[in-house]
């Protein structure tokens, strides 16, 4: 049977049980699906993983967790932070690629430059992914960037990031988890919130389909949307306008704090980091040009929260990225199905986006392991779906395996003190790259500096006028 939703400002109905399949995106949109639960691409490309190694879930009541943390950061690949991890299907130093003079370039430590603010912000766009891709040659990283600016094939070490250092010591990172769609941001964002997209890249736009807060608030569940900054506010309250978890369920940062501390937590609760300064090169997200520095000390702020909180005993945590950023990794993303209003939407060929980072943290976590079955973005949603009793969100409800298969129900769970992490935070972090471009410009080629400065520029223009938008049409953020 399925569950009819109510738009959370009109009253309107919406059918979860609606599911228009896009026939023939593959060999079929099935086929395809079931293929990436499995593991293995559906043509040929990627690098199939092995059968899924499944457990007998739990009743969703009997799990052992009663809330859901998701926290997004933004455009970072497998390989690029994660290749060193001992027993992870990852790759870093070695390696060459091809740039656009047709020279061959080796990847390469970045640090101790952990900002990088006289390189152009790498491709992410629907077509550059694509480009990247290279039908599953995965050897294009290059070819999307000004020529000798190798920052796409750079990659950082576990000296580097010492939040994940611990991580990975301590909990479960998965090697096969990919990206809702190859492309941009927001609509990596949508899937996160909806299992699906109506844009490909990242302009202002009104998502009208189910989301994950509509789902919650059928079956009678609580969820909250916690944003860094004015960015992520404008996207949730505008773009999901009707969609979302209610103005009194979108707060600030500060909040989320509060809200652990206290015991306070949602069933269901989405944090994001701040995202206007990423042109700029301050903001907290990961996002180039982003000093990687303050996105480890505001991965451990929220931990530190989790972890101390008196609620922590039946909570989940999960740390994910929207999308790769540009940046390197060697596993071929395989094909997923897409709704049908997706299709006509967008076009989408059903192609998951590059690996990324993904962390399950909690009591039933496992303990320094590797997860090697695949999940995406629809796999968080099916886990939150089964825990709290609602119809699968989007296509891949029946092809993306649920989550919890990540977690461990075969043992009560370890509820012992987490461990903290030792990750520096300094105001000397993420400083403005204004002067860094400024001393660079004299001896930079001016054809490259334009493309660089156009690339910095790019998203800090994009994030503004969605705040803009939203201010412009009288939404008013809650105070601090």
């Amino acid at each position: 049977m399925g569950i009819t939703l109510h738009n959370n400002d009109s009253g309107k109905p919406v059918d979860l049980t609606r599911r228009k399949l896009l026939t023939g995106i593959a060999a079929s949109a099935g086929a395809a699906g079931l293929t990436a639960a499995c593991g293995s691409s559906s043509d040929g490309t990627g690098d199939a993983g092995s059968t899924p190694r499944l457990q007998t879930l739990p009743p969703p009541d009997q799990s052992g967790i009663d809330h859901i943390i998701v926290v997004m950061m933004e455009n970072r690949s497998f390989d690029h932070y994660f290749g060193w991890v001992p027993g992870a299907n990852g790759k870093q130093s070695g390696l060459s690629f091809i740039d656009t003079a047709g020279n061959p370039q080796s990847t390469h430590d970045l640090a101790p430059n952990f900002q990088n603010c006289t390189l152009a912000d790498p491709d992410h766009s629907y077509e550059g992914g694509r480009a990247q891709f290279n039908n599953g040659k995965m050897d294009g990283f290059l070819q999307t960037q000004p020529n000798k600016d190798t920052f796409p094939i750079g990659y950082y070490t576990a000296d580097s990031l010492p939040f994940f250092k611990g991580v990975v010591e301590n909990w479960t990172l998965c090697d096969r988890y990919f990206c809702g769609i190859l492309g941009p941001t927001q609509p990596n964002r949508y899937y996160m919130h909806a299992g699906q997209t109506n844009k490909k890249d990242n302009t202002t736009n009104h998502f009208t389909l189910p989301t994950v807060w509509d789902a919650l608030k059928s079956v009678g569940r609580t969820g909250r949307y916690y944003y860094g900054d004015l960015a992520g506010w404008a996207l949730v309250s505008v773009e999901f306008s009707g969609h979302n978890p209610g103005a009194g369920n979108i707060l600030p940062f500060s909040q989320f704090l509060t809200d652990a501390k206290n015991g306070n937590l949602a069933d269901v609760s989405y944090v994001d980091p701040s995202m206007l300064g990423e042109g700029a090169g301050t903001s907290n997200d990961d996002h180039p040009l982003a000093d990687i520095r303050k996105g480890q000390a505001f991965l451990n702020s929220v931990y530190d929260a989790v972890r101390q909180s008196p609620q922590w005993d039946k909570t989940l945590l999960i740390i994910n990225y929207d999308e790769w950023g540009g940046f390197f990794d060697h596993v071929p993303p395989p094909i997923a199905p897409v709704t049908f209003e997706e299709f006509q939407a967008t076009g989408n060929d059903g192609r998951l986006g590059f690996r990324v980072p993904c962390m399950a943290i909690g009591p039933r976590a496992r303990r320094n392991h590797v997860e090697k079955n695949q999940f995406d973005p629809n796999s968080i949603l099916n886990m939150i779906a089964w825990r709290f009793g609602f119809a699968p969100l989007g296509a891949r409800g029946a092809t993306s395996l649920n989550f919890a298969q990540a977690l461990d129900f075969s043992t009560p769970p370890d509820t012992s003190p987490a461990p903290a992490f030792t990750v520096p935070d300094d105001p000397s972090f993420g400083q403005s790259c204004s002067s860094q471009m400024q001393a660079a410009q004299a001896t930079m080629a001016p054809e490259r500096y334009a493309e660089v400065e156009r690339r910095h520029a790019e998203h800090l223009e994009e994030w503004q006028g969605l705040v803009q938008a939203a201010l412009d049409a009288g939404y008013v953020p809650p105070a601090e």
